[in-house]
């Protein structure tokens, strides 16, 4: 299956690398159907990217409950007590009623009015049982107000976090696959010149065997061969490692063919959209921003202690012994409650001097991660700026490679070069098709790198 997939890199013969035309202005990056086509699967099938994704649920339901606290809630509450014995207190109702029952009974001569015996009642009650529904809402409660605004802050800093994965992934699987792009042209070169090596030791075993050659150039010729054949062994496998890897990022089957129909040239075209852009719509800036507010959240939040909560709520239900529901065991319970701090050692203090620090911290933070951010794009255009200056310099050379050993080919057929000369401008032609090739990717992939500093990738939400 490998060995297929190699042999599909032949399609261009080695000395076509000649014609190349100069670098195509017109083109914009974005015209790469099969490399776009590779970041969006690459992009909807990541691992990682999708850990994150769950990330940002998570945030988004801890904003939804952040924001249900200033929604009433209802609660329904039931409670069942029984007992005997414990704390009692004594009820002297006979010794209050029974002298004036006595007199009555001896003013109308009859025995009317009973006597009464003191009662003697247990706190603890008897088949009691409460059943109420309790309505409670916040009326002033900075807290949650700030608590809010946090969780605000938190989605949008994983949403960010989101992004930023996603650019770098961008990034990686552009990278990789101008890695394989530049191993399969590696292989195409090599097995070029194999074909072409394998042609002269035929030659110069017939001029052997016809008396016109000697053994010398026979073994020259054969070890000329076997260093191309183990070069292009080399460049066989290193081909098939930037395939695994870059099925690797797209989480698909490691062996999986990969479509290398790519417009090289439009590739490198236009980089003026990339070259013109700034920073400041990075990902990393925005996160950075949002986490100052977020500390400035923190910060009010520690700094509103003082203020009062203030809540009300309001109980509906049943109560009473043995189950009874007259008239008398239903109810409802009112309420405010107020809670105003007044002393809790300094412990309020020490948490807004240390949210301060923290915003602080986080302010410097941002302004030493923009000028890095900041050196890091105008590294990234000089090092783009290099790779074009040497691949304008490997396109020149491959070009004179290739006229080279066309002259040479031809007077090496004709008798008059020799056959060092001959393998020598071989040499010189593989040499600067690789040297292309890696000039090409590196240009590539340093466009990659500008794309990510600059943040320019369309991401679709």
């Amino acid at each position: 299956m490998k060995g297929e997939r190699v042999r599909r890199c032949e399609g261009i013969p080695a000395r076509s690398l000649a014609l190349l035309h100069p670098l195509t202005l017109a083109l914009s990056l974005s015209a790469q159907p099969p490399l776009d086509n590779y970041i969006a699967q690459g992009l909807a099938n990541n691992v990682v990217l999708q850990q994150k994704h769950i990330a940002l649920d998570r945030a988004m339901q801890d904003l939804k409950e952040a924001k249900s606290l200033f929604l009433p809630s209802v609660n329904l509450n039931a409670s069942y007590l029984s007992g005997e014995g414990g704390r009692y207190f004594d009820f002297p109702v006979g010794d209050l009623v029974n002298p004036v029952y006595t007199t009555l009974n001896q003013f109308i001569g009859q025995e009317r009015f009973p006597q009464v015996d003191n009662v003697q009642a247990y706190l603890n009650p008897n088949n009691y049982y409460d059943a109420h529904v309790r309505a409670s809402m916040p009326l002033l409660n900075t807290d949650i107000i700030h608590n809010r605004r946090i969780q605000q802050h938190a989605v949008q800093l994983q949403e960010y976090e989101v992004d930023i994965y996603r650019r770098e992934l961008v990034k990686d699987i552009k990278v990789a696959y101008y890695n394989v792009l530049m191993a399969a042209q590696a292989v195409r070169s090599y097995t070029s010149a194999l074909q072409l090596l394998e042609r002269n030791v035929e030659v110069t075993r017939s001029l052997h065997r016809h008396g016109s050659g000697v053994p010398a150039q026979v073994l020259r010729a054969q070890a000329e061969q076997e260093q191309i054949t183990a070069q292009l062994a080399q460049a066989t496998n290193q081909y098939a490692n930037a395939e695994r890897f870059f099925n690797f990022l797209l989480n698909t089957d490691l062996d999986a063919p990969v479509d290398e129909s790519l417009d090289v040239n439009a590739a490198l075209g236009d980089t003026a959209r990339t070259m013109a852009a700034d920073i400041s719509r990075r990902e990393e800036l925005q996160a950075l921003r949002t986490a100052v507010g977020l500390r400035d959240s923190q910060t009010k939040l520690t700094s509103n202690y003082w203020v009062p909560k203030l809540s009300t709520f309001v109980d509906l239900g049943y109560q009473g012994l043995d189950w009874s529901t007259d008239r008398y065991a239903d109810y409802y319970l009112f309420g405010v409650q107020l809670d105003v701090p007044l002393f809790n050692g300094g412990r309020n203090r020490f948490k807004q001097h240390r949210a301060r620090s923290d915003r602080d911290f986080a302010e410097l933070t941002e302004r030493n991660s923009t000028q890095q951010l900041l050196l890091g794009a105008m590294q990234a255009r000089t090092e783009l700026a290099t790779a074009q200056a040497v691949l304008r310099s490997a396109n020149a050379r491959a070009a004179a490679a290739a006229s080279y050993f066309n002259l040479i080919e031809k007077g090496f057929n004709e008798g008059v070069n020799t056959q060092i000369e001959y393998l020598d401008a071989r040499n010189q032609l593989t040499g600067a098709e690789v040297q292309l090739a890696v000039a090409r990717t590196t240009v590539l992939q340093k466009l990659a790198e500008m794309e990510r500093q600059h943040a320019t990738y369309p991401l679709s939400k």
